[in-house]
C-alpha cells in the first residue's frame, strides 16, 4: 500500500523532516487541499527537491508551491510515471508544472 506523508509547508523547519532518500514528490497550490496539484516528479533526494524548490526566488513560480507531498520509492521515475499517468486518467490532463509548456 502506498503511503504518503501529509502536505508540509515550506519552511526550514518541514525541510528536516524529508527524507534524503529516493522518492516521488508532489507539489500542491495548497497546504489544505490535497487536490491543488502543480507537478508530480520524482527525485533521487526528495530532501534535496525540497530545498531546491524552497530556495528558488518568487519570481520563477507563475504560482508558487505552497505544500510538498512524499512518497518514497526506490523505483522513484517508475513510480513517478505511474502516479503521472493515474493523474491524467482521472483529471484528463496533466498537471500544471508537467504539461510540457
Amino acid at each position: 500500500m502506498r503511503k504518503w506523508s501529509s502536505p508540509l509547508p515550506f519552511t526550514a523547519m518541514s525541510e528536516r523532516r524529508v527524507p534524503d532518500r529516493p522518492g516521488v514528490y508532489v507539489l500542491l497550490r495548497s497546504e489544505t487541499d490535497p487536490s491543488s496539484v502543480l507537478k508530480i516528479a520524482s527525485s533521487r533526494s526528495l530532501r534535496g527537491a525540497f530545498s531546491q524548490i524552497r530556495l528558488e526566488p518568487e519570481a520563477n513560480w507563475p504560482v508558487r508551491p505552497a505544500a510538498f507531498l512524499y512518497f518514497e520509492s526506490l523505483s522513484e521515475s517508475e513510480q513517478a510515471t505511474r502516479f503521472l499517468a493515474e493523474y491524467r486518467d482521472r483529471r484528463g490532463e496533466r498537471p500544471m508544472y508537467n504539461s510540457g509548456f
